[in-house]
C-alpha cells in the first residue's frame, strides 16, 4: 500500500485523461449548441465502431471527439473557439486506452510498439504515407497550454495531404483568421 500512494499520485498529477461516453450532452455538453435549451451534438451514427470521447486534462474538459473506431479516423472533435493563442506543440502523440479495452484507463498515454492496436491509429500509420496529422481540434485554437496538449492524441487527427496541412497550418499562425487573407482560399466560386 506504500508503494501504491506514490504511483497513484503520479498518475494523477500527469494531468491527461479521456473518457470514453455514452452520451457527450451528459458529460461534455459545453461544446455543443444549445438551441431552445437542448444540447445537440452533431449527428452521433450507430454501431459499436463509434465512440463518443470527452478529452480531460487537469479535470477540464478540453474538446469532444466523435471518433470511428473501424476506419480509425476522428468523424469530427468539438471545441469551443475563444481566439487564436500561442500554444506551444509538444509533438508528443497519445493513444486512448479505452478504446481498446473499455475497461481501460483513462490516462491518455503513449503508444507501446509492442502492442496491436485495433481500434485507433498510431504513429506507424502516417510514417511515409505521404499524409500529415491534421489536428481536428487545432493546437493554436486551444484557450490554454493544457488544451493545446490534450489535442495531441492520435484520435484528434485526420490524415491529411502534406500541402493541405501546411496551408492550414500557414493561415492559423499567420493570417489570424483575416478575411481578406482568406478569401483567395474560397473553392466555391
Amino acid at each position: 500500500m506504500i508503494l501504491l500512494t506514490p504511483v497513484l499520485l503520479l498518475l494523477a498529477l500527469s494531468g491527461c485523461f479521456t473518457e470514453v461516453v455514452e452520451d457527450f450532452t451528459e458529460t461534455c455538453p459545453q461544446f455543443f449548441v444549445n438551441p431552445g435549451g437542448i444540447r445537440s451534438p452533431p449527428t452521433v451514427f450507430a454501431g459499436n465502431n463509434y465512440k463518443q470521447i470527452c478529452q480531460v486534462r487537469y479535470n477540464n474538459y478540453e474538446y469532444a471527439t466523435f471518433y470511428d473506431t473501424n476506419n480509425k479516423i476522428p468523424v469530427y472533435s468539438a471545441y469551443r473557439f475563444e481566439g487564436l493563442e500561442h500554444c506551444e506543440r509538444i509533438e508528443k502523440w497519445y493513444i486512448e486506452p479505452q478504446l481498446e479495452d473499455s475497461s481501460g484507463s483513462w490516462r491518455m498515454e503513449r503508444e507501446n510498439k509492442s502492442v496491436q492496436y485495433n481500434h485507433q491509429a498510431v504513429n506507424a500509420d502516417y510514417a511515409k504515407s505521404g499524409y500529415n496529422k491534421g489536428h481536428l481540434a487545432p493546437v493554436y485554437h486551444a484557450e490554454s497550454q493544457s488544451c493545446a496538449d490534450a489535442t495531441f492524441t492520435l484520435t484528434n487527427l485526420a490524415r491529411t495531404r502534406v500541402m493541405s496541412s501546411r496551408l492550414v497550418a500557414n493561415c492559423n499562425d499567420q493570417s489570424h483568421m483575416d478575411p481578406d487573407f482568406l478569401q483567395g482560399f474560397n473553392t466555391h466560386r
